[in-house]
């Protein structure tokens, strides 16, 4: 054929070379762009249901794509007159098709949104209004959504959704957004930077999606949602959700369905771990609690609430690896967060677990650091603990009944009922904000049936004590502001009350002896001999860390050994008497007529006294001559 002759392809290829660049040449001319500009603003519209300002002329690039970029947007609430608008972008980018355009018509392909800076009150709110907005706005939007919220108002708990329409919505790329809310719970106000991500939503009947990064409280977060039903949740009714968080601070996955109405609600199963828990709740700002760092956290729970209340049922945790289970309730909408719950633990070192909540000492360096006693104020927590087993410090109970509170400025660490030190113990630690800095300290031990040698190893008395069955009660109470110098403010009271026992290392006849002939020696002297008592009595006035002996006694079958004076409590150091008060034999006595009376037993008693100086770890003996 002539047509396919060389000349001729060449001839015709070139015509069609100049036709092409004289359609690109004619483009800008044959394209409105006072069209395309209505067209955008209108399309936003239709997207949010709000107003939408532009005071520039879109600019049209035509390769390697065709898009249009438009500058300094604004969307404000239709019915919001005054404040902040909901959006201010630097521009706004969007992918047209080619032939819509020419034919007079604009359609989006994917639209890309440049430094947008977005003012809400509370996110879960304001996802609520933007479909109330989207249901009162033009478009094909604002039918479908109202169409949606006319099959939920129908049906609430099962919506048809097959009359609905569906409508093609397309992808929104976020490129260096911001978004400022207020907190529900106090209303302060907070700021998610250098967000970045895809929101991606095919058509308004399928799954809404959104993948993306953005810095909050200086940790950049990654995001990954999805909406099922996005078009049922916008219009009021529940959709399937999945949310997927991850930072430095904390990994989370939710996996349920929610509803933001007015009656805003989810339920699911809720996954989340952390690295450290007092590092998690300070990156969230919903509480700081002070003390020594609370360690690894990780929880499973079913999950339930509101966006002011959430319940954890048939949670499993693991807190400073102590395992627990049990059942969790948070309440945020009081203007100060409030936990209350049970856990019950197979093991549990109850110093890393409430140290988390409350500042407890822990013998290091930081004991002589200031109590910041200002989570008293920040966090009400109501936490009941049981445990089979437990630790605290060196000391070992089992069969443990434990709450730990904070409320109304008041913190109180008590655990009601234990088995420890061979018999069973209460005890009860309070730390109270008293206004204007200052801060009150309340410590009560009582212990029944417990072991002396047990005891006199926690007050630092060593091993000697041995056997002994008894009761015993500390009350101390004073200013509190650092645990370095607690004792040196306290005031309170200590009674001890054991019954038969020894104490070993303990000469006591070579003890009497020297007490009334040498100058001075020392109690740690070594010996295979011991004293035997039949009961070891202590009652004591403490105050400014000094306890006075207001009665202190050991009786034993030859005799009594009482004493008297001080012991500090800090120094460790003694100042006391003793006086041994060996028992005599019964004599017989007369009337005064002379004539014998039936003989009645008359005790007589031979006294050692002496003096007890030194250190509870080193103590020395010096006698008292008697005139």
């Amino acid at each position: 054929m002539s047509f396919l002759r060389p000349r001729n392809l060449l001839a015709t290829a070139l015509l069609l070379a100049l036709a092409a660049a004289g359609v690109v040449a004619a483009l800008p001319f044959l394209v409105s762009t006072d069209l395309i500009r209505a067209r955008l603003i209108q399309e936003i519209s239709n997207w949010t249901g709000y107003s939408v300002e532009s005071r520039q002329t879109p600019q049209i690039t035509f390769f390697p794509a065709f898009t249009a970029s438009l500058g300094d947007i604004t969307i404000r609430n239709p019915w919001q007159s005054e404040g902040a608008p909901f959006m201010q972008a630097e521009r706004i980018e969007v992918d047209l098709s080619l032939l819509s355009a020419l034919l007079g018509k604009t359609e989006f392909t994917e639209t890309k949104i440049v430094r947008p800076r977005f003012v809400i009150d509370e996110p879960i709110k304001s996802l609520s209004e933007i479909g109330e907005a989207l249901s009162r706005s033009d478009g094909r939007i604002g039918d479908v959504v109202r169409e949606a919220r006319a099959a939920v108002e129908a049906n609430p708990a099962k919506p048809d959704m097959s009359t609905v329409s569906s409508q093609p919505f397309g992808r929104v790329r976020l490129e260096d957004a911001m978004v400022t809310f207020k907190r529900p719970i106090n209303g302060a106000e907070e700021q998610i930077s250098s967000i970045s991500g895809v929101f991606d939503w095919p058509q308004t009947s399928g799954v809404a999606s959104f993948q993306g990064k953005a810095i909050w409280h200086g940790e950049e977060t990654e995001i990954d949602s999805s909406a099922t039903r996005a078009l049922l949740l916008l219009a009021g009714g529940t959709s399937p959700l999945q949310v997927n968080i991850s930072s430095t601070p904390l990994t989370l996955s939710f996996n349920g369905s929610a509803n933001i109405s007015k009656d805003q609600f989810f339920e699911g199963t809720l996954s989340l771990t952390s690295p450290s828990l007092r590092r998690t709740l300070e990156w969230s700002r919903m509480a700081t609690i002070p003390g020594a760092p609370i360690g690894s956290f990780a929880l499973d729970a079913s999950v339930s609430g509101s966006a002011t209340r959430m319940k954890l049922d048939g949670l499993t945790a693991t807190l400073n690896d102590n395992p627990a289970k049990g059942v969790i309730e948070i309440v945020l909408d009081q203007g100060t967060p409030s936990v209350t719950g049970t856990l019950a633990f197979d093991t549990l070192d109850i110093h890393s677990v409430f140290a988390g909540f409350m500042p407890l000492p822990d013998g290091s360096t930081e004991s002589d650091a200031v109590i910041d006693s200002g989570f008293l104020k920040q966090l009400n927590l109501d936490l009941r603990v049981s445990t089979q087993v437990a630790t605290i410090g060196t000391i070992n109970l089992s069969k443990v009944a434990a709450t730990a509170q904070i409320r109304n400025g008041r913190a109180m660490f008590d655990i009601g009922e234990a088995t420890a030190f061979d018999g069973s113990v209460a005890a009860s630690f309070q730390l109270a904000d008293e206004g204007d800095g200052a801060t009150t300290g309340e410590l009560r031990l009582n212990g029944t049936d417990v072991n002396s040698a047990s005891i006199a190893a926690l007050m630092g008395f060593g091993s000697r004590f041995q056997l002994g069955k008894g009761t015993m009660s500390l009350v101390l109470k004073g200013p509190i502001s650092r645990w370095s110098s607690a004792l040196a403010n306290a005031k309170g009271t200590l009674s001890m009350r054991f019954g038969s026992g020894q104490i070993r290392s303990l000469d006591f006849n070579s003890l009497l002896s020297k007490a009334k002939t040498d100058r001075f020696f020392s109690l740690n002297e070594k010996t295979d001999a011991w004293l035997a008592f039949d009961r070891f009595e202590v009652k004591a006035n403490i105050m400014d860390g000094v306890a006075a002996l207001d009665t202190a006694q050991i009786v034993t079958k030859s005799g009594t050994l009482s004493f008297a004076g001080i012991v500090t409590l800090i120094g460790k150091s003694l100042a006391l008497t003793g006086d041994f008060a060996a028992e005599g034999a019964a004599a017989a006595t007369e009337t005064a007529g002379g004539t014998a009376e039936a003989a009645r037993p008359q005790v007589t008693a031979n006294h050692t006294r002496f003096f007890i100086g030194g250190s509870w770890d080193n103590p020395f003996i010096s006698p008292i001559i008697s005139q």
